[in-house]
């Protein structure tokens, strides 16, 4: 048997399959025209593209639309395209006809929905489009958008996420055959349903056998004999309960014969805390369940005898019923403000944790003596930490971890922070960061950066009373320190001075993307000063900035093109951002 010592000597079909991982204008840039052998493989049938259209310079996309997108649009399977200005552009210059027809998998990033609802439309001629991820803001079409959705020939996966989650939306319930979806197979969504609003999506979707939503609550009366409901649900995923159990048990009780996966979380609801009521839901309703994963978070309860209850609770789900399916339970407490009392969480220990408790109390046996294994904390990938004596106190670690918000970090030794900051996490599998500092904090900030390489997306929290103001010489120290980030998007939120803006320049030269978000921007100066001190960054191509309507496009084109800021650009004004990119 013969090793492969170079990259080269690998076989076709184990290049093929690093190639899957990597994005495919990288693979162009790196192989094309390399040596015959990889232009071969390249020029194959079997060589299919991955490509991510996200933040870029108008230069840079006009380039891969010419070298790349144009003569490989057969070869593209996966396309993420991000931010209006972006999707517009892309499906102007390439509307969508036959030669796309080996996409299957499309994400779409802030899809303007409303303007752009002829694209999604479109779609329908994709004969090989079998997932969909759309991320849209302030959508009003949504019952259009649904029913685009279902009306694409071979599509088995659909993401719908709306930043106004919380909208009421009124669904009439499919009647005919047209109107449904006989493919999909997975639905997510994060939109607020009742019951009624539930029944009439699933009516769409008669295949469907993944359901997630984000709330949900019960609603009474509802003639369930006029819909068509999925006989084949084997997993359902609910976000927050926001009803009584008996409401849910009448939901269960219509479409979960066939379940095997129950994800649930409720809130401040202790009587759906009671095991024996969901003893029998599962064995009368839900029969072939294997998976159930439960959460609760509320007030921490208390018996007659103003004992905690907790005890008395992991009893009760530790009977031979939970043991003999393997369904094991933990809790802990959080009492993240002296003004307001002790909170439990109580969940299933299977579940892997999105968020964490931002305090240590929990640890605190004042609170309950009752206390559970470590191998029940599994956190990852986002972790808040709002108190700085976790890093100090914490005894466990957390591996999965990718993405980090600090808050409440002035006043420390930033050394001593970082040092135990890092036997929590591992901090160069950071790529997101959310931070709050102010200008005292500003040089401890930039040493945890450095310890951070791999951060992509940074969120700054000013704080509004502070003006993160440096002197000349600070500002010349602090940029030697970070120049090697490879921070790609800031976002700031709060007042941020135009002085600032140079060195923000200066510590993130790869920065591709900023977003202010601060209503009283001078959207003239603060353009003005970012564009003239470029020096320091060649990458950066779009600037977002809150602006409640379009009046500023024209005065801010005048002083672009008066000062000769830039050459090719574009302004947009949508869902009350402004948008230029070059």
């Amino acid at each position: 048997m013969v090793s492969a010592t170079h990259f080269e000597d690998l076989s076709n079909e184990i290049l093929l399959d690093i190639f899957d991982y990597l994005d495919g204008y990288h693979i162009l840039e790196a192989f094309s025209n390399l040596n015959s052998r990889f232009q071969h493989l390249i020029n194959s049938s079997y060589f299919l593209l991955k490509l991510n259209i996200s933040f870029m310079s108008q230069t840079n996309f006009n380039k891969r639309s010419i070298n790349i997108i144009r003569p490989y649009i057969n070869r593209i399977i996966s396309l993420q395209l991000s931010k209006p200005f972006f999707i517009k552009n892309f499906f102007t210059s390439f509307p969508i006809d036959t030669s796309c027809n080996r996409l299957e998998s499309l994400v779409l990033n802030d899809f303007n929905v409303n303007d752009d609802l002829s694209i999604l439309i479109s779609l329908r001629q994709l004969p090989r489009l079998f997932s969909l991820k759309i991320f849209c803001h302030d959508c009003n079409k949504l019952y259009i958008i649904f029913q685009s959705i279902c009306r694409l020939p071979v599509l088995k996966y659909a993401k719908l996420l709306l930043s106004n989650w919380s909208a009421i939306y009124s669904f009439p319930p499919a009647t005919s055959d047209d109107q449904r979806s006989m493919t999909l197979e997975y639905l997510t969504y994060n939109i607020s349903n009742n019951l009624a609003t539930i029944y009439s999506i699933l009516s769409y979707t008669p295949q469907l056998r993944h359901l997630s939503v984000e709330h949900m609550w019960g609603y009474n009366n509802i003639p369930i004999e006029q819909f068509i409901l999925p006989c084949n649900l084997t997993s359902i995923s609910i976000r927050r309960w926001l009803s009584s159990f008996n409401d849910f048990a009448s939901f269960i009780a219509i479409v979960g014969f066939k379940l095997e996966l129950l994800r649930i979380s409720i809130f401040h609801q202790p009587t759906l805390l009671d095991s024996y009521q969901w003893q029998q839901l599962i064995l009368h309703r839900m029969p072939h369940l294997r998976t159930f994963l439960f959460y609760y978070h509320g007030p921490l309860i208390k018996d007659v005898n103003d004992n905690n209850y907790c005890r008395t609770l992991l009893d009760q789900f530790s009977s031979r019923f939970w043991i003999e399916r393997r369904w094991f339970f933990a809790h802990r407490h959080c009492d993240c403000s002296s003004h307001y009392k002790p909170y439990l969480a109580f969940y299933s220990t299977q579940i892997r944790w999105l968020n964490f408790c931002e305090t240590d109390d929990f640890l605190n046996n004042n609170i309950c003596s009752c206390q559970d294994p470590i191998f029940n904390l599994s956190v990852g990938p986002r972790m808040p930490i709002h108190n700085r004596k976790v890093v100090a106190n914490f005894p466990f670690q957390f591996p999965r971890v990718t993405e980090l918000e600090l808050t409440g970090n002035d006043r420390i030794n930033i050394n001593s922070f970082i040092d135990n900051l890092s036997h929590i996490i591992i901090l160069t599998n950071i790529t997101y960061l959310n931070i709050s500092f102010n200008n005292q904090w500003l040089n401890c900030f930039i040493k945890l950066l450095n310890h951070m390489p791999n951060v992509q997306k940074l969120v700054l929290n000013v704080q509004s009373s502070s003006e993160m103001e440096v002197s000349s010489d600070q500002q010349t120290n602090t940029a030697d320190l970070v120049c090697n980030n490879n921070v790609r998007n800031v976002k700031i939120i709060g007042q941020l001075p135009l002085v600032t803006v140079q060195l923000i320049n200066k510590l993130f030269p790869r920065m591709e993307c900023l977003w202010i978000s601060n209503t009283k921007i001078d959207l003239i100066s603060f353009p003005r000063t970012l564009l003239s001190n470029r020096i320091h960054n060649s990458h950066l191509s779009s600037f977002i900035a809150f602006s409640g309507d379009d009046i500023i496009i024209e005065p801010l084109k005048t002083m672009i093109d008066n000062e000769k800021l830039l050459d090719n650009y574009n302004i947009e004004h949508r869902n009350c951002e402004l948008c230029l990119w070059w």
